[in-house]
């Protein structure tokens, strides 16, 4: 899973917060992680939350960003029951898990594609799948569903068009933020392996933690920041 820009800095605050716990640990495997790296680390992430607080284009991006995750999430219980009616109708289609799945992944162009294959199956099945137990609304659900992703999706597109200013600007943070998330996070996962606080250094294990945290993103950067 890759981390959004809006993502960096609280992700690297929850990292900041485990190595000031483990910083010993980690300076008796690699000599580099002194005290000075972590404020290193720590004066990096402050510079780049000072930078985004007054960028008002992200604070909207954030909250559209949000906005889809409540939707997703909001569509996640209606299509776990439709999958099991479309198992017991011997209906053979993957577009339900695959909605489910791309919701996880936060691939909200993804889930209008497999969501609109689904009510495709849901219109032509119809009377089977009540028979089964469908819900008589499901579809209209799925279509609410549908136009509301679309329209907060299209609005989150548009604040992420008007950000690529600040982001070009600002490219270089970005990059030596993720450097130190990078860094740590692999260091961490392989001092704790085995151990519980190894989901502590594990990326995919925070960003669902921000995104809690935040009662639920988009840049989406994958393995280095270079959008």
């Amino acid at each position: 899973m890759g981390l959004l820009k809006e993502e960096y800095v609280p992700v690297a605050d929850a990292l900041l917060n485990s190595l000031t716990r483990d910083l010993d640990l980690f300076q008796s495997e690699n000599h580099l992680f002194t005290s000075d790296y972590l404020a290193g680390m720590q004066n990096k992430t402050d510079e780049l939350r000072a930078k985004e607080t007054g960028d008002a284009f992200l604070v909207m991006q954030k909250q559209t960003t949000q906005d889809l995750y409540a939707l997703g999430n909001d569509i996640n219980k209606p299509i776990k029951l439709l999958n099991l009616v479309l198992k017991k109708s011997n209906i053979e289609t993957s577009l339900g898990s695959n909605v489910l799945k791309k919701i996880k992944k936060r691939n909200f162009e993804g889930v209008l594609q497999d969501l609109k294959g689904l009510k495709e199956v849901i219109s032509s099945q119809s009377a089977l799948l009540i028979s089964n137990g469908m819900k008589a609304d499901t579809e209209n659900v799925l279509e609410t569903a549908f136009n509301t992703i679309t329209a907060k999706s299209n609005e989150q597109t548009n604040f992420r068009q008007q950000r690529k200013a600040f982001t070009s600007v600002n490219k270089q943070l970005y990059s030596e933020v993720y450097q130190y998330i990078s860094d740590v996070a692999k260091l961490g996962k392989i001092i704790f392996q085995g151990e519980q606080k190894a989901s502590e250094y594990t990326i995919d294990n925070l960003i669902a933690l921000v995104n809690v945290s935040k009662k639920g993103g988009t840049d989406e950067i994958s393995k280095t920041p270079n959008s």
